[in-house]
């Protein structure tokens, strides 16, 4: 049997750390002393907030600059910024950056809601200064962050300091909408738009210069103008917007047009704060009640034009669904019937296209959009046979095999119209009704005096250019805009000339060379 032998007690040493080398070659007491910064912010731009923000940053710079064991790295302030969102935060983010590049051994603040009330970044900003073995004392709570009890703490408060700011913006939010309630748009914060000033008491007066602007801008889409072909002029005339700048776009424009304040009124909580944090705002399709009031202040624009720019907006947005196109305003000086030729089978736009057949090289023709996905649609009743795709050959072998199409259903997409044709069929209809006015003047006057407000301001549009343009030749581009809603293809190639007054003008004979009709697409502009 094995011989067990006892041992007695065990002996344990304790290795103590030394002190640093660093430590004991370091000479003065600068190497104990702390680098210390200080952060302030506060969360509106008021004269009070101002002032608060002001005693902090003087009384922080005074306290690290007078303690033994501190050494001032500075002052980091964030004027009338949210403590909810770090992206907007430059102070802060300076501060951070700072950090870890190993300038700050400490950061001081006067609570915990004024480094962040964001409790996801809050933490988050906390532990990567821990990391980087940087202290923060927040002086209300009494709380250093790099202390074990440290970040449950702060984790708590911060918490609650979140908490306290959905309150505060809940409690911002229900003002806001009893303001409405009550009709005190004045005291009710609005962004800069173009065509307005504020006065000291908050009411809009009009900026005269910049009404001249959202004057003709009016003009120029009831002329018939795009959105874009507006933006565009008003970019190459250098004229400014709003804010000052030199480029418009497309949006800007969209903006004055459908803005209901140009003509005196106010529609409040058109858009709202979706959420406390990141500040996200979303517009308001039905989601919280919306408050019209009318006449709150001096109008530019006259709610019938208006109003007519509203019904135009939503016939544009109609003739796209109709015909299938994406924007409405396609046409320019070069090519003015674009997307104003209709497919009467199929609804579809025509596109100009260029021949490349033999014999036929670069002729233009128009022809129905749908062709591209072959999705033309059949003619009721007509037959056609498609002209034979093989090249000319009297050799043998080549006649064998040659196959003539066969006769099948006629298809939307096998018309094709010249080029130039509908032009002239525009040309013929206008001088016609240059011809006829008197036969069509009772008609017009009738439609004037209708409920349609479009069509009757239409169609007095329509009258005063019969009398002052008279007989064309050429197509000018403005009394095309002004004027033209669409051309129809029928089966048989004939063309219906549609006017936006709703009148319509059957051609059947036009003639591809029309005596003393030259064609002429330069652009030409209407003098009113």
């Amino acid at each position: 049997m094995a011989r067990v032998e006892k041992r007695g007690p065990k002996r344990i040493s304790v290795l103590y750390p030394l002190p640093s080398t660093a430590d004991l070659s370091a000479t003065g007491n600068d190497k104990a002393k702390k680098r210390v910064a200080a952060y302030c912010r506060v969360s509106s731009g008021s004269e009070e907030q101002m002032g608060s923000l002001n005693a902090q940053t003087s009384y922080y710079e005074r306290y690290i600059k007078e303690h033994p064991d501190y050494i001032f790295a500075g002052i980091y302030a964030d004027e009338g910024i949210s403590g909810t969102d770090l992206k907007k935060r430059e102070a802060f983010n300076r501060l951070m950056q700072d950090a870890r590049d190993g300038h700050i051994d400490m950061i001081i603040t006067k609570s915990l809601s004024r480094f962040g009330r964001n409790t996801l970044d809050c933490l988050k900003s906390l532990r990567e200064l821990k990391s980087l073995n940087v202290d923060v004392f927040f002086e209300k709570e009494n709380i250093h962050s790099l202390t074990s009890q440290g970040e449950v703490m702060i984790s708590l408060i911060s918490a609650v300091a979140q908490t306290e700011s959905l309150a505060l913006s809940e409690n911002v939010k229900w003002g806001i909408r009893r303001k409405y309630e009550r009709g005190h748009v004045q005291s009710i914060p609005s962004g800069k738009f173009l065509g307005y000033d504020k006065d000291e008491d908050g009411n809009l007066v009009i900026n005269e210069e910049q009404a001249a602007i959202v004057r003709r801008i009016y003009q120029e889409f009831l002329d018939g103008y795009g959105t874009f072909q507006i933006a565009r002029r008003l970019t190459a005339e250098n004229v400014p917007t709003a804010h000052g700048g030199k480029e418009w776009c497309a949006s800007h424009i969209l903006k004055v047009l459908t803005n209901e304040k140009m003509k005196g009124d106010t529609r409040c909580q058109k858009t709202y704060n979706a959420d406390y944090l990141t500040k996200r705002r979303v517009k308001n399709k039905g989601d919280l009640p919306q408050y019209y009031y009318e006449d709150t202040h001096p109008a530019i624009i006259d709610k019938e034009t208006w109003e007519l720019v509203q019904l135009e907006l939503e016939r544009q947005k109609r003739y796209c669904q109709d015909h299938h196109i994406s924007t409405y305003h396609r046409s320019n000086e070069k090519h003015p019937l674009s997307a104003k030729i209709i497919c009467s089978t199929c609804g579809c736009t025509y596109m100009l296209l260029e021949s490349k057949k033999i014999g036929e090289e670069g002729q233009k023709y128009w022809r129905c959009s749908t062709f591209k996905g072959k999705r033309g649609a059949e003619i009721e009743g007509r037959m056609f046979t498609p002209e034979p795709m093989y090249r000319p050959s009297n050799k043998p072998h080549n006649i064998k095999r040659r196959k003539d199409p066969e006769e099948r259903h006629m298809l939307c997409t096998d018309i094709r119209i010249p080029a130039g044709e509908p032009e002239r069929a525009f040309i013929k209809a206008w001088n016609r009704l240059v011809d006829n006015k008197e036969t069509y003047l009772p008609e017009w006057q009738k439609i004037v005096r209708g409920d349609d407000l479009l069509k009757a301001y239409r169609t007095r549009e329509l009258i005063g250019l019969v009398e002052r343009v008279r007989h064309i030749e050429s197509i000018p581009y403005g009394l095309m805009l002004k004027t033209l809603d669409h051309i129809e293809i029928g089966v048989d190639g004939s063309m219906m000339v549609v006017f936006l007054a709703g009148i319509m003008v059957q051609i059947d004979d036009i003639i591809s060379h029309e005596a003393g009709l030259e064609l002429n697409l330069q652009p030409q502009y209407l003098v009113e």
